[in-house]
């Protein structure tokens, strides 16, 4: 027997360092894809950078390209390497930090540094108490100022901490430091995410062929040549399910899972309540799942084993995740007769059928529809006259090593803030892009007006990173990149004497080339005119004397946009 657990763990062993391998190979061309975001520093902090920008983009379930924004790495970082925000309903504040850890030793298995944890609690306890004195490099000031301007509003936070490396988790004396500040508290959790979930992401489209067990009588109905299930299955069928399989059974799922907020947090508390658990199944609306082909013994009256191929949850992947991560941690606890209600479809490949599907089991709590709205004609053609004019559109989430790629959800941030005239919407409300605001940005809009945009917003984007000599542009420039952006748009068409409209793949180059020529003249007017704005707008002279916290939330309002941005009188005078 011993002799067997030890052949187990050197194939174990052996196994995680090709991930590690593989995962180095990425980091490689990552760096050589993208030499200008890898500017500063040695050779092994470009490469601990470059494994920083996969690992964010595999949590979130993200382009790379994407992920690039929401790095914060440097000296004085407050103890993040990144930081995503975006706010969601119910007064509540979605906050996900990252740190990161990246060994160049292939062959060694450390943990996550203890100390490290430690510093990561600190890190919570200051960043989400607005009283709080931390010292911080600009881009995490930056972050930071946005959280504590959302909470000074009455937003609630939720935060995820992901430890990322390409090792092992922390040890006891980590996980002590994580329960002695946050034991009960439900607004807080920490996660370790390392090379072999990253592993997954790369590897996601694996089709999961596998089978679960239904509890009692179970239904199974024909309908218009589809077939379906209806059955109760054991919260520890779920648990094994996402055990073995994870994040790949949720490829399909609309709905991200970024930590806590206060629907898991009601999972979790009818679990854990003895009295209450008994009848989970009639407390949630259990989980919906498709295959191309499911079997079972029909000559069984009940607890049927069924086999299925190309399994996919499309909705309740926020119970899986939330029963999972409840089982796990709390093995002392007996489930096996906690209950959820399962829907299986046997769908075939029918895209247009698992999105509907998938649109109608998901549209009460809408969160993100990028995939569900991938095939849409808007965006099929984006992605052609794209390609016809020398760029790349990915209308579907891929692992693209490249940021020069344009992902639809970065062209939806740029439309919304240069052309729908909604910068302060287009930076917080990336949850909503392809659902609520999807017809209002990508309606009527083709290519040359995509890109020009993206061109706009990332030249915006990339200034923003950059520290101004100037005290009082330095003061808003963290966080006004959107106005900007918008006023070098709104620049170019008055330039050219048109409206949007006319802006075609026949004067697109002309577009563009003004653009390039003229970008740092177009930026800096913008730039200028908006501390002038703001002087006037807060009445006062020294902008430098004005907190972030301060300056971030009025970027979240529309006042600005109304009293000058679209005034026409304004504009015609300082524009």
């Amino acid at each position: 027997m011993k002799r067997t657990k030890s052949l187990n763990t050197k194939r174990q062993v052996k196994i995680m360092d090709i991930a590690k391998q593989i995962i180095d190979q990425r980091v490689n061309k990552i760096l050589e894809d993208n030499k200008e975001l890898f500017t500063e520093g040695d050779v092994e902090k470009k490469r601990s950078k470059a494994f920083l920008l996969l690992g964010v983009a595999a949590y979130l379930d993200i382009d790379i390209a994407e992920a690039a924004q929401f790095i914060t790495d440097g000296g004085s970082d407050g103890g993040f390497d990144a930081a995503y925000i975006v706010e969601n309903q119910d007064s509540q504040l979605t906050v996900v930090l990252f740190q990161s850890k990246y060994s160049r030793k292939l062959e060694n298995d450390s943990n996550f540094p203890a100390n490290a944890i430690e510093k990561a609690v600190n890190t919570v306890r200051c960043v989400f108490d607005p009283g709080a004195r931390i010292e911080l490099n600009p881009k995490s000031k930056e972050k930071v100022d946005e959280v504590r301007s959302f909470i000074l509003d009455g937003q609630i936070p939720y935060v995820t901490f992901v430890m990322l490396n390409n090792g092992l988790s922390w040890n006891m004396e980590g996980e002590n430091h994580i329960s002695n500040a946050f034991a009960g508290q439900e607004q807080v959790q920490f996660v370790h995410f390392n090379h072999k979930n990253i592993i997954q992401y790369i590897n996601r489209t694996t089709s999961i062929n596998t089978q679960f067990t239904l509890s009692g009588k179970a239904i199974q109905e024909n309908f218009n040549y589809k077939r379906v299930i209806l059955g109760r299955i054991s919260i520890m069928e779920i648990y094994e399910l996402m055990e073995k399989y994870g994040d790949g059974l949720l490829e399909k799922n609309i709905r991200r899972y970024l930590g806590k907020n206060s629907v898991n947090d009601g999972i979790v508390q009818t679990l854990l309540d003895e009295e209450k658990r008994q009848n989970f199944f009639f407390f949630n609306n259990g989980v919906t799942m498709i295959c191309e082909k499911f079997s079972y013994n029909g000559l069984q009256e009940k607890d049927w084993i069924v086999k299925i191929n190309k399994l996919q949850i499309i909705n309740g992947g926020q119970t899986c995740k939330t029963i999972h991560q409840t089982v796990k941690e709390n093995s002392e606890v007996d489930f096996s007769q906690v209950y959820l209600l399962v829907r299986l479809y046997e769908v075939n490949d029918d895209e247009g059928i698992i999105q509907d599907i998938t649109y109608a089991t998901n549209s009460q709590n809408p969160v993100d529809f990028r995939d569900l709205k991938s095939n849409d004609d808007r965006q099929v053609l984006l992605e052609k006259g794209t390609e016809a004019l020398g760029f790349i559109y990915k209308r579907k989430r891929d692992n693209a090593s490249n940021t020069n790629v344009i992902p639809s959800t970065v062209a939806a941030e740029a439309v919304l803030a240069v052309w729908r005239e909604q910068p302060h919407l287009a930076k917080y409300k990336r949850n909503e892009f392809f659902d609520k605001y999807y017809l209002e940005i990508f309606d009527n809009l083709n290519a040359a007006q995509m890109i020009l945009s993206v061109l706009i917003f990332r030249y915006c984007d990339n200034n923003r990173k950059r520290f101004s000599d100037s005290e009082e542009v330095q003061t808003h420039r963290p966080f006004s990149q959107h106005f900007l952006a918008y006023m070098i748009g709104k620049q170019l068409l008055h330039h050219f004497d048109i409206d949007l409209n006319r802006v075609t793949h026949a004067n697109f180059n002309e577009l563009k080339d003004y653009f390039e020529q003229n970008k740092e003249e177009l930026y800096s007017k913008a730039e200028n005119q908006m501390t002038h704005i703001l002087k006037d707008y807060f009445n006062y002279n020294m902008l430098s004397d004005i907190d972030g916290r301060t300056m971030a939330a009025a970027f979240r309002r529309f006042d600005i946009l109304v009293r000058y941005l679209k005034n026409k009188i304004w504009w015609e005078t300082n524009m």
